[in-house]
């Protein structure tokens, strides 16, 4: 079981702030009983089911759950503007968020009610309307809507009611999405694997770029950072094939960021992505002056635009990039 984190302890004042402490105590038991359970028999056993994901452990939800938080809240310490029992429920989706990856990885945002029904099955019939929230929630972070398309939050209802409380359902799900597309890093990944070229070919690009990768969600200069460390020369893979999969992912990352504050007020604080791009060569740091890549609302949400976007300044080009690393590596040879 892990340390409790910020968003758990704040829930558990929250929820003894608000009602009596038998009360109290029921309600928080709904979420500290499915986190003992789940870990206990879910998170750990995912690997063995999915061997080639990234990372989908108990470490992955610690990751959501700070992020929620960083998220929700305008300044540390600060109250968040969720009611106690909506700050439940999204706790609650975090945890099963990605379960129903132990029936396969196809579908698993579908797949989260056998799991459910097995840790509430003492308090199944107090949780009746939990169950049919949460499978809502957690099935719009991702997947595909009922049009086919990828706008799954607009299946949500806006609202609806969870004891006795107005609940913003919809706001909810673009949280936990947003949360999630933000847990990205090299805590999802082995570099002894990725060296020792252990994993298969169609999951090592998202293993290389997990371990490449940091994320800084900046409330105060109201931004999501994305930071790139790559060491050259690379194996198993061209520098060409890692930055077309990068771009591709700060693309992603922005449309989810305006995606997501479209149906969530609450993330209306970030107004854009910015992206940086360093470089090593052989662990040694190598400084090719790259121009950060800043993405604000005034651009379309259409993917296609990678080249507009991110290949209009020259420097970028993966073929100069290529190049600019190759001499400096011409340059060392030439030394000795």
């Amino acid at each position: 079981m892990w340390e409790e984190t910020k968003i758990e302890k704040y829930l558990e004042e929250k929820l003894h702030s608000c009602y009596n402490k038998q009360e109290a105590d029921f309600f928080f038991s709904l979420y500290a009983d499915a986190k003992s359970y789940l870990c206990d028999q879910i998170f750990s056993q995912i690997p063995s089911r999915e061997p080639e994901l990234t990372d989908h452990t108990e470490k992955h939800i610690i990751n959501v759950l700070k992020n929620v938080w960083k998220l929700i809240t305008p300044n540390e310490g600060c109250d968040c503007e969720l009611n106690e029992i909506e700050l439940l429920l999204l706790c609650v989706s975090v945890l099963f968020h990605d379960v129903g990856n132990l029936h396969g990885r196809s579908e698993h945002n579908t797949k989260i009610a056998e799991i459910y029904n097995t840790v509430r099955a003492s308090k199944l019939s107090k949780c009746r309307q939990e169950s049919m929230l949460l499978q809502k929630i957690v099935k719009a972070h991702c997947g595909k809507s009922k049009r086919g398309d990828k706008d799954t939050l607009l299946d949500v209802q806006e609202s609806s009611h969870l004891f006795d409380k107005q609940i913003r359902l919809r706001e909810l799900a673009a949280i936990l999405r947003f949360a999630d597309e933000l847990a990205e890093g090299s805590q999802r990944t082995s570099q002894y694997m990725i060296e020792k070229n252990m994993l298969k070919e169609n999951s090592l690009i998202y293993h290389l770029y997990a371990s490449i990768t940091e994320v800084t969600i900046d409330k105060g200069d109201r931004r999501i950072i994305l930071t790139y460390n790559i060491d050259y020369p690379l194996k198993n893979i061209t520098l060409s094939e890692l930055l077309k999969f990068v771009y591709m992912r700060i693309l992603k990352m922005d449309m989810e960021r305006r995606y997501c504050k479209y149906y969530a007020p609450i993330l209306n604080l970030f107004l854009r992505t910015e992206a940086t791009i360093n470089f090593t060569i052989n662990g040694e740091f190598c400084d090719l002056d790259l121009p950060k890549i800043c993405l604000e609302d005034k651009y379309s949400l259409v993917e296609e635009r990678i080249e507009d976007i991110f290949l209009s300044s020259p420097q970028l080009g993966i073929e100069s990039i290529e190049s600019e690393l190759q001499k400096i590596i011409n340059q060392k040879e030439d030394c000795v």
